[in-house]
């Protein structure tokens, strides 16, 4: 079953997650498969993931709680990030301007904002450094 779908900004592709633990790019014009994301776990939940930094990064959460970033053209894992103590990463979402993106934990009592520190060269990202907000309900 699918648990997320976001389509990318010039339109023409859509990210798609599922519970077999894999993230897709699909091509909206043929629903050729673009690229997967795999290292993160969600087989049980409904974990949204979401696109990042212009589309250059794909970020999702993970039934470990933690967050993982892959770079969009390429596939690969950039960072995985201890989010929410080993309770479920349930729902990511992105703030392009400001840089930063927010996670939510499945139980209902953690949120966190992360700021991405980048380095960025020639169409590559690489992530250096992150920054950490952690709110709690009353």
């Amino acid at each position: 079953p699918i648990t997320s779908v976001q389509q990318t900004a010039d339109g023409n592709a859509v990210l798609v997650s599922t519970l077999d633990s894999t993230i897709r790019l699909m091509d909206k014009s043929n629903g050729q498969m673009l690229q997967n994301y795999t290292g993160h776990t969600n087989t049980e939940f409904r974990i949204r993931s979401c696109l990042g930094l212009g589309d250059a990064l794909v970020i999702s959460g993970s039934e470990d709680g933690k967050i993982c970033i892959w770079d969009i053209l390429e596939g690969k894992v950039l960072k995985k990030i201890e989010a929410h103590g080993g309770k479920v990463a349930s729902a990511v979402a992105c703030n392009n301007m400001r840089k930063e993106f927010a996670s939510a934990g499945a139980d209902g009592e953690d949120c966190r904002i992360i700021s991405l520190i980048l380095l960025t060269w020639i169409g590559n990202v690489i992530i250096w450094g992150l920054s950490q907000k952690g709110y709690q309900r009353d």
